[in-house]
């Protein structure tokens, strides 16, 4: 029984989606469980007597909290990708960021070509987003667009080259304005240039 690659690409998906639901679950859990024990910590150091003792409980239970709030970063995907996009450490305030990326014919793509207007089968799209940063970590996105190039807006673009589609400028060539020299130019011409 052949298997249709629609419903099983869509199958993919609906798992990805899930996993990274469970994923994002199991990252905020960890991060509140971080802040519960540190919270701990900080009820010990307030409550007790500060003593050797308690000084050393508490800083294990802020060190289980960091580790614990790390895992909880790591594991939730909208964080990971925060930091796969995160800006140097001195950054604040609002950042302007472009990314790119080719699209392959086997994607489906159905937009539109920004510079010619023209049908999207392979190319490159740019995604362009404004983010508030905080210490280089992207804290809020304000806005996301997405513009489409087909591979031959994309390559003159990129590389400078002409478009496949457009033709190139004609060059005007002056004409020859010899009468005396039959070696500048070809006998036939020479012969009418210098007949006209």
């Amino acid at each position: 029984m052949p298997s249709d690659s629609k419903s099983t690409s869509g199958v993919v998906a609906l798992a990805d989606s899930v996993s990274n639901l469970l994923y994002g679950i199991a990252g905020w859990s960890l991060v509140v469980l971080a802040l519960m024990i540190a919270g701990a910590g900080a009820r010990i150091l307030l409550e007790f007597e500060t003593t050797a003792m308690t000084a050393v409980g508490a800083a294990i239970l802020f060190v289980l909290a960091f580790v614990t709030a790390a895992f909880g970063v790591f594991a939730n995907p909208r964080f990971r990708t925060r930091l796969e996009r995160r800006h140097g450490l001195s950054t604040f305030g609002r950042v302007r960021s472009v990314d790119r990326r080719t699209i392959q014919p086997d994607e489906e793509c159905h937009e539109q070509c920004v510079s010619c207007q023209g049908p999207v089968e392979k190319g490159l799209v740019r995604r362009y987003r404004e983010e508030y940063a905080l210490a280089g970590i992207p804290v809020y996105t304000s806005s996301v667009g997405y513009n489409h190039y087909c591979l031959g807006c994309a390559s003159s673009e990129v590389f400078g080259k002409p478009h496949a589609d457009t033709p190139p400028e004609p060059t005007t060539v002056p004409p020859v304005q010899c009468r005396t020299d039959p070696a500048c130019c070809s006998v036939r011409q020479h012969r009418s240039i210098v007949a006209g």
